[in-house]
């Protein structure tokens, strides 16, 4: 069951190829046998065992630092019971453009600027931080939400 007060949506992903959209289900952290919980949106990386969990910090590609692989949470375990049961969450890589308020504050999100993640939210790129999307619509102002071409 989806959260419908969630304001995220795919609206694009690309077909088979070499930027196709895949989708995995994937088993989130536990912490005292607890999952993690994920939302629709939320940016997620892959630990040594193999499960997700909220994608802290990206990599500095200007020191040979591997880009880690990461990807956006189509349907979360914090709502979906059908999530909750099986213990893992729907997630997509690749290509896509997705409408998201997943989003940090404070950011300007400047049209065909970069964006990278913090804590699992979208934010500004800078720098030499992993850039995994850019912008193409900043509606903020109006309904708090970007439109973003992601390729992870």
């Amino acid at each position: 069951m989806a959260n419908l007060d969630d304001k995220f949506d795919v609206i694009k992903g690309w077909e088979p190829g070499g930027d196709a959209s895949i989708d995995q289900s994937l088993p989130p952290k536990k912490t005292a046998g607890v999952p993690a919980t994920l939302l629709p949106g939320t940016i997620v990386t892959m630990d040594t065992a193999g499960d997700i969990d909220v994608a802290t910090t990206p990599a500095d590609v200007s020191a040979a630092e591997a880009a880690l692989q990461v990807y956006v949470v189509l349907e979360g375990n914090g709502v979906d019971t059908s999530t909750q049961f099986l213990e893992k969450v729907v997630c997509l890589r690749g290509k896509l453009t997705v409408k998201t308020d997943k989003v940090a504050g404070g950011q300007t999100f400047p049209i065909t600027g970069g964006v990278t993640y913090d804590t699992g939210l979208l934010r500004d790129h800078s720098g030499t931080e992993q850039k995994i999307g850019t912008v193409l619509e900043n509606n903020i102002a109006t309904d708090g939400t970007i439109v973003v071409e992601l390729d992870l």
